[in-house]
């Protein structure tokens, strides 16, 4: 019995599952003619570092948490609410700064502010765009 335990066990420990396991969600823009569709993911072990993936984008762009900042302190045991920027890191330097405001599992803002001119884009949950893997656009 307890060589079956330890194998389970060890299986267990073996399995790639929390490993891989990432956060993402799924984006579209707000007050575009055409909308922008992205996928942000940030690995759940490491919260410092993560991705962003548009739809029919060139590829994954990497991101870092740069600051995080508590914007009010949630009542009666609620989490607190919090502004998180992530910096793209692009071979050639900064590309821009996403830009999220959260309080749990719940976003409340979400933004892309580009570097090179600043300008301002917002986003919203594409919940029918979420599946158990990733971001499914039709």
């Amino acid at each position: 019995m307890n060589k079956l335990i330890c194998l389970v066990f060890g299986v267990l420990l073996a399995s790639p599952v929390s490993a891989d396991e990432n956060d993402f969600r799924c984006l579209k823009s707000v007050g575009l003619k055409t909308p922008l569709r992205l996928q942000f993911t940030y690995v759940t072990d490491q919260e410092d570092i993560g991705n962003v993936a548009y739809k029919n984008g060139s590829g994954r762009i990497a991101i870092r948490r740069i600051k995080e900042t508590q914007l009010r302190r949630g009542p009666g045991g609620r989490p607190s609410e919090f502004e998180t920027r992530w910096q793209e890191i692009a071979p050639e330097g900064s590309a821009g700064t996403y830009i999220v405001v959260s309080q749990g599992a719940l976003l409340s803002e979400f933004r892309y502010v580009r570097q090179k001119d600043g300008k301002q884009f917002r986003f919203e949950e594409d919940s029918e765009a979420s599946t158990e893997k990733g971001c499914n656009w039709q």
